[in-house]
């Protein structure tokens, strides 16, 4: 999974392709019988998006990583305008599963986990790794989570705990999720 247009993966590609560039003219010798070198054009993939409530439907050509479409939501601060949360997800139709990413801001307590709320399903989540982005949590996720957001009528939430031990929740909207994960999932279908 990936939080904007390019893998981290892509993204260490093209900075190791392109170091190796710069570092290989370097070591390179002088010398009269000299031939010129191929180089590969990294080219970024076409992006098309529907909006579908208040989820995103990005799809790429070509497939980035092996991901056509991936469905997003982005919670914005509303004075800061900073992202507070960025939530990713993508079918992988030769696993037959769902892949999820979700990027919290930093600054909250890892041991208790992250409760992730959206009507009656509740299940707590540990945080992978952070980066200077925010806290991540990733990987498969289970149907009763896609169930719920189809489901949903009200809104979800993420639920931390702060560093002074207070309750802080994020909350995101199913509006738009059906449609948009149904459209995804069958363009990864293909």
């Amino acid at each position: 999974m990936k939080i904007s247009s390019f893998s981290f993966r892509a993204i260490a590609t093209f900075a190791i392709a392109a170091f190796t560039s710069l570092n290989s003219s370097a070591f390179a010798q002088s010398g009269p019988a000299a031939t010129p070198e191929k180089k590969e054009v990294v080219s970024s993939p076409k992006v098309t998006t529907q909006q579908h409530g208040d989820w995103l439907l990005e799809c790429y050509d070509p497939a980035v990583n092996g991901v056509t479409c991936q469905i997003m939501q982005r919670v914005v601060h509303n004075e800061s305008g900073q992202n507070i949360l960025v939530m990713t997800m993508t079918y992988n139709a030769k696993e037959k599963s769902d892949i999820v990413q979700y990027v919290l801001p930093l600054d909250f307590l890892l041991e208790p986990g992250i409760g992730i709320n959206i009507g009656d399903y509740q299940t707590v989540a540990r945080a992978n790794r952070c980066t200077a982005q925010g806290c991540v949590i990733e990987g498969k996720t289970d149907e009763a989570f896609i169930n719920a957001m189809k489901a949903a009528v009200e809104q979800g939430r993420f639920v931390m705990m702060s560093r002074t031990g207070k309750k802080v929740a994020v909350a995101f909207s199913a509006t738009g999720f059906t449609k948009a994960y149904n459209e995804m999932r069958a363009l990864n279908s293909k």
